[in-house]
């Protein structure tokens, strides 16, 4: 594989970073992934302006311009031979001193990274199952879910949890039991035609792509409800699905509860038919016609 590391293209089993940088010592960072398709970045500005706000709120130095980056992205994808795939953008605050004083850090470190991909079209003929585990979404106040940080300690525990549970994602509850987002993707479920996903207020990152499926599901005339819902809301859904960068919109068609139980004694329960619904397919044509839109202005 070649990766970009400070702006250079190499190979990464050449690739190093320092033992006393900052992201290693203590996931000062932060990240953003995106995808291209044909070698065209999908919602490129988006994404930029999101890793934007991330330095800004943790003060982080960004120095590269959008071209710069968007030019890294394209190289590392024609580098693998890869014309659709995701890459992975992350900025460290870079070497230093030990100590948490990021002024101990002047210079930030750049990796640019093609994201492993995975068997996506087959998952979603399928479905996949979700489980709800017992470690909660850390609370806003203590670590702002717009930070797109690389110290991803609290969703990793989830996914530790999913693993035992042998499901796909992990879908995190906030402090109060309700639903908020994946360890990697936001989460939708619909009701009689309608469509509910969490509010923001839950505690939860602003999805590039959940603001797609809210926009194309509102031109098609469908009403969409953010709120605050718990997993028992999920069980009376006729489908549920989840959205990011890197799975569009992927179907789920189980969902398990780790710890407690999802009443009446169970902790597993199927959605609808148990088999992938016409709303997440609809949706996945949308939004493929508006990827190809997008890409052709």
């Amino acid at each position: 594989m070649k990766i970009i590391l400070d702006g250079h293209l190499v190979d990464a089993r050449q690739a190093r970073v320092s033992v006393f940088d900052h992201s290693f010592l203590y996931g000062d960072g932060i990240y953003e992934t995106v995808r291209a398709y044909d070698y065209r970045v999908f919602h490129w500005p988006e994404h930029f302006r999101r890793l934007k706000r991330s330095s800004r709120r943790i003060h982080l130095k960004c120095p590269w311009s959008s071209s710069f980056l968007l030019d890294g992205i394209i190289r590392v994808l024609r580098a693998n031979r890869t014309p659709e795939g995701s890459v992975r953008i992350t900025i460290s605050r870079g070497p230093g001193p030990l100590g948490l004083d990021p002024s101990l850090c002047p210079k930030p470190t750049l990796v640019m990274l093609l994201h492993p991909e995975r068997p996506i079209q087959a998952f979603r003929r399928t479905g996949v199952s979700i489980g709800i585990p017992e470690v909660r979404r850390n609370h806003p106040r203590c670590l702002d879910p717009q930070i797109k940080s690389n110290n991803s300690l609290n969703t990793i525990l989830a996914r530790m949890e999913g693993k035992a549970m042998r499901v796909f994602e992990t879908v995190l509850l906030n402090l109060d039991g309700d639903l908020t987002e994946g360890t990697t993707s936001n989460i939708f479920f619909a009701r009689k035609s309608e469509i509910f996903t969490p509010a923001l207020s839950c505690g939860l990152l602003e999805g590039i792509t959940r603001e797609s499926v809210i926009r194309l599901s509102r031109a098609a005339g469908r009403k969409v409800h953010e709120g605050h819902y718990t997993p028992m809301d999920l069980k009376s859904a006729d489908e549920i699905f989840l959205s990011s960068t890197t799975l569009e919109i992927m179907p789920v068609v189980r969902v398990k509860r780790a710890g407690a139980a999802l009443g009446e004694g169970r902790r597993c329960f199927i959605v609808g038919t148990g088999q992938p619904g016409p709303l997440s397919r609809e949706l996945q044509n949308s939004f493929r016609t508006y990827v190809q839109k997008e890409l052709c202005l």
